[in-house]
């Protein structure tokens, strides 16, 4: 299910966060479209095994983000091999001001090699 950020214009930079809870580790990629389906930013391949977000600031002007998206996908394991639930967060700020938050819980299962996909898309107006 996508949702959805209200850029302001002239609201200054916008940014966007990854974080997983429950000591998972996560493999995620993040892609901002334009209107037109042109990838602006990527960000292929980022990794994190804490729950604090990691962020990343969009250098494309916020006026041209309007009609386009941020999609993310992201792979979560548990390398102690135990399993658990966790929480994938995505959110998307303005100036400070949080406009968009996306979260994917899911359960990693026990065992070596287990992995479970969450992705899903912010699309902005």
């Amino acid at each position: 299910m996508a949702n959805t950020a209200k850029i302001d214009p002239k609201g200054g930079t916008v940014t966007w966060t990854f974080s997983v809870t429950h000591l998972k580790l996560g493999i995620y990629n993040g892609l901002v479209y334009d209107s037109s389906g042109v990838v602006l930013e990527p960000w292929n391949d980022q990794r994190t095994d804490d729950s604090i977000p990691d962020r990343f600031v969009m250098k494309t002007n916020p006026t041209k983000l309007i009609g386009g998206s941020l999609w993310w996908d992201s792979f979560i394991s548990d390398p102690s091999d135990s399993g658990g639930p966790f929480v994938c967060t995505v959110s998307v700020e303005q100036g400070g001001n949080v406009l968009c938050q996306d979260a994917a819980p899911g359960v990693v299962p026990p065992g070596s090699g287990q992995i479970v996909h969450k992705g899903d898309q912010i699309t902005f107006e």
